[in-house]
């Protein structure tokens, strides 16, 4: 499987593989308020067992890769990964991101985490994010990551109500990732 799911650690949070065995703390990590990015679709709580399910489906068929965010302190924060996979290409896609806190810090820390991951460990050459085209606030961290927008695919998904929605598409390459990595290490110090 490329990539292959192993435990990530930073400073304030490590990345683990996810299991069923997360379900309770994740259901609970639905509770809290406020959650980044702003505007993430958030997990049903009452059917968390079926949510991961699903997440498992997808990274045993090599779709997609799932994390869960866990705190320094032992605590279920959310859960991100790699949502789409392209190994042909040799190209990841960061989503189905949710984060139980509004620490910039602790965003900023998972996100290098994950691209450390995919540009150093399995040699992805492009890694991208996908955002609501009116979700100013999200498009503003992807920025701050140091992806680039690529476009915008004009009544790409539907939201909740039915009505067509745009979505961003922003990029990192790997020829980008060591200035980047630089840069976002330092702000993290």
């Amino acid at each position: 499987m490329w990539p292959s799911p192993r435990k990530l650690c930073g400073t304030r949070l490590s990345l683990l593989p996810l299991s069923h065995g997360h379900a309770a703390q994740l259901a609970q990590a639905t509770l809290a308020e406020p959650h980044l990015p702003e505007g993430c679709r958030l997990p049903v709580r009452h059917d968390m067992q079926g949510e991961i399910s699903y997440l498992l489906e997808r990274q045993a068929d090599g779709k997609a890769l799932t994390y869960v965010v866990q705190a320094s302190t032992a605590q279920l924060l959310g859960w991100t990964g790699f949502s789409a996979i392209d190994r042909a290409h040799k190209k990841l896609e960061v989503g189905n991101t949710w984060l139980a806190t509004k620490d910039d810090g602790l965003f900023t820390e998972m996100m290098v985490m994950l691209l450390t991951y995919g540009f150093d460990i399995a040699k992805a050459n492009t890694i991208q994010f996908r955002a609501h085209a009116d979700n100013a606030a999200h498009r503003s961290r992807l920025t701050a990551l140091g992806a680039q927008l690529d476009g915008i695919l004009r009544g790409d998904q539907i939201d909740r109500t039915g009505a067509p929605q745009d979505i961003s598409i922003y990029s990192l390459l790997r020829t980008e990732w060591a200035k980047t990595n630089a840069q976002l290490l330092a702000q993290l110090q």
